[in-house]
């Protein structure tokens, strides 16, 4: 198991976002955040049986993985040094993904939330970097976290749930 950059708690994503610019270590926290994404919407996609609502989630946990490899490019211009993402087992986050999910009126709402403050989030970031290429990749990045919530929303509209 990986072990998270020293000031890092398990709820890195928490110190993420009190950063306005993020370091390159502070980069590679995210990167396997984003990793952990793709396995939780992977995991919350296994048991829906609605086969639209099913591909919805599973394209944003595409999406997520993507998320990390733009990570990585921001890494290499911001360092000029390659990082690799460690494999899942290796990662940190992965200790908290269950291995079930039950896809309910809960987490589709929570879904929405977050990925709509992702997106503020990643606009902050990218407002504050001072490299135009790293800012767009992370502008890049927190546009796809807001489609992920709209999927989300039509997820929930997929499978008749009531907005929480």
């Amino acid at each position: 198991m990986s072990v998270l950059p020293a000031g890092f708690p398990e709820q890195a994503f928490d110190v993420l976002k009190t950063r306005t610019q993020l370091s390159v270590e502070d980069l590679q926290v995210l990167a396997m955040i984003e990793c952990f994404g793709e396995a939780f919407y992977f995991v919350l996609a296994k048991n829906v049986s609605n086969p639209a609502a099913k591909s919805l989630l599973e394209r944003n946990g595409q999406e997520e993985r993507g998320h990390a490899h733009r990570v990585l490019k921001a890494i290499k211009l911001k360092s000029g040094q390659d990082y690799t993402l460690p494999a899942n087992q290796d990662n940190p986050f992965f200790r908290f993904l269950p291995t079930e999910l039950s896809c309910d009126a809960n987490i589709i709402g929570s879904l929405e939330a977050g990925e709509a403050d992702g997106d503020l989030t990643y606009q902050v970031w990218a407002d504050n970097e001072p490299d135009a290429a790293v800012s767009n990749l992370l502008r890049q990045n927190g546009r796809e976290e807001s489609r992920h919530g709209q999927r989300a929303t039509e997820v929930r509209k997929l499978l008749g749930m009531v907005a929480i």
